[in-house]
């Protein structure tokens, strides 16, 4: 009788194997699933260019350099438009809010968002600026112009 009993509690239950299984699949799942929702790809302009439809109907960040001359700003409704560029292609991009400070043409910028109509609509504005600062040589002039540029 106390062998039929150790052999019984040594010998797996299938069911018990089964339900495991399935409570690890399903976890697994739910994991796969929170994880691709919540991704943002960064591409390029030019890596859009080359497959539009694979970044259909997904939050992506596009980074590259604000055009020249693109930038314009509507103080009254908040409303910057500019286009963004990898040298090779350029994008229009509409934001509402503010720009940072640093906001300006042929800055490196990243915008958060999604394609609409061949245009991409941004909900989030970052630029791109290097964490370098080098105050002026002792007895050297500050040039007014240039300080004044660097603070509007």
């Amino acid at each position: 009788m106390k062998a039929a009993m150790t052999a019984r509690r040594g010998a797996a239950n299938p069911l018990g194997i089964l339900a495991g299984i399935a409570i690890l699949g399903i976890a697994g799942f739910l994991i796969y699933r929170a994880l691709g929702s919540s991704l943002v790809y960064f591409i390029l302009p030019s890596d859009y260019a080359e497959a539009p439809e694979r970044y259909a109907e997904r939050r992506l960040r596009l980074g590259g350099l604000v055009e020249a001359g693109s930038v314009v700003f509507d103080d009254e409704t908040l409303r910057l438009n500019f286009k963004i560029t990898d040298s090779f292609q350029s994008y229009p991009v509409t934001h509402y809010g503010a720009p940072p400070q640093l906001f300006k043409e042929n800055t490196g910028v990243v915008v958060e968002g999604a394609f609409e109509n061949g245009a991409f609509s941004s909900d989030n504005l970052l630029v791109k600026h290097s964490e370098v600062y080098a105050p002026p040589a002792a007895g050297e002039a500050v040039d007014l112009q240039e300080l004044r540029d660097t603070l509007q």
